[in-house]
């Protein structure tokens, strides 16, 4: 499996593997959080910078980093999941009705999909990949990409277009 290295926040901006920049008011209203789609090799990868305020006579200064590492084949996965697996009864093929959860082992990793509720939203996490915030307790990769971000804010639709790069081959 290949290995990556935490995504600097302070380089992201001009980072060369970018293939997608998206943005979104923080969630206290204040700025803007902004996500970067990296393609790397067979990989991408889901990192993000937000401004942390200065505080206690330190500067400001940018946080994040990687959320989510995973075969690129990973992204066109996890659409047909939300719309095929979410998005339809479990007599039309979905997911059975207490079920939040779907995963499947991709080029060697172990993708999930889960819906949230307390943010509403999708998650994508790579139980094959430890992520870089827990240097102790083992703690898969995870990001929630809210419905507001997918579905409000277009972001679905632009990963669609990505996704069907892919599958195309020419991604």
């Amino acid at each position: 499996m290949k290995q990556f290295t935490n995504t600097n926040p302070n380089t992201l901006d001009n980072d060369s593997r970018i293939i997608l920049k998206y943005s979104q008011p923080r969630f206290n209203g204040k700025g803007l959080d902004y996500y970067y789609l990296l393609h790397d090799g067979d990989h991408l990868l889901w990192a993000r910078k937000g401004l942390f305020p200065a505080l206690n006579d330190q500067p400001e200064k940018w946080l994040g980093g990687t959320n989510i590492e995973f075969p690129k084949q990973g992204l066109p996965w996890f659409i047909k999941a939300i719309e095929e697996k979410f998005m339809k009864t479990e007599a039309e093929g979905g997911l059975k009705k207490e079920a939040f959860t779907y995963s499947e082992v991709i080029n060697g990793e172990k993708l999930i999909t889960l819906r949230w509720f307390g943010t509403p939203g999708y998650a994508l996490a790579n139980d094959s990949r430890q992520n870089y915030v827990s240097k102790t307790i083992k703690k898969r990769q995870e990001f929630c990409f809210t419905d507001t971000m997918l579905f409000d804010n277009g972001l679905l639709t632009q990963l669609k277009e990505i996704a069907n790069k892919i599958t195309a081959g020419t991604l």
